[in-house]
């Protein structure tokens, strides 16, 4: 499954279907907390359309999934955050007390189950200008091992690029391109 940027704004976009149809809301207000919201269809609902639900929020120190009876908080604490490693990851327990972990691979970020053999969750792929290839959209690539997580893979993906991945000196992505 792919969910297209709208923007190249991890923290300031809409993520939806190759179809156009909008899955995801990412909103980043000024005191700096981010808050991502799902779209969904409700049978009982049909004249409104879809409706939104807030998933989750991230700001300075914290992820709160809301998804479910009970907030699920996890603290952002990576460890590398003194080094100078820019390709640093970030591990974390999640609700599963799994550990996950995202990282850095080939200049794009995947999250993985971590593990005795780590399984891929997630990519993230930049947008394409077009000049040498074909030109695309950003997009997150949900794998099949994640298709049951994907309100957290969301959730995570957004604090990751907020916090441990867009405030790279190297990171080359702007917030007002298309």
């Amino acid at each position: 499954m792919e969910l297209c940027l709208r923007h190249n704004d991890p923290t300031q976009t809409l993520l939806m279907t190759p179809d156009g149809i909008v899955m995801y809301q990412v909103n980043t207000a000024l005191g700096q907390t981010t808050t991502i919201s799902r779209f969904e269809s409700h049978p009982r609902l049909l004249s409104t359309g879809r409706v939104s639900c807030v998933v989750g929020e991230v700001d300075s120190g914290r992820l709160k999934l809301l998804d479910g009876e009970s907030p699920i908080e996890i603290v952002m604490v990576s460890g590398a955050e003194e080094t100078e490693n820019v390709d640093r990851p970030w591990t974390f327990n999640g609700p599963d007390d799994k550990p996950y972990t995202w990282q850095i691979m080939f200049r794009s970020p995947v999250l993985f189950v971590s593990g005795n053999a780590p399984i891929p969750l997630a990519r993230y792929r930049q947008a394409k200008l077009g000049i040498i290839s074909r030109s695309r959209r950003a997009f997150l690539e949900i794998f099949p091992a994640g298709i049951n997580v994907i309100d957290f893979i969301v959730v995570t993906f957004v604090s990751y690029a907020k916090h441990h991945w867009l405030d790279e000196p190297h990171h080359g992505s702007s917030s007002s391109a298309t």
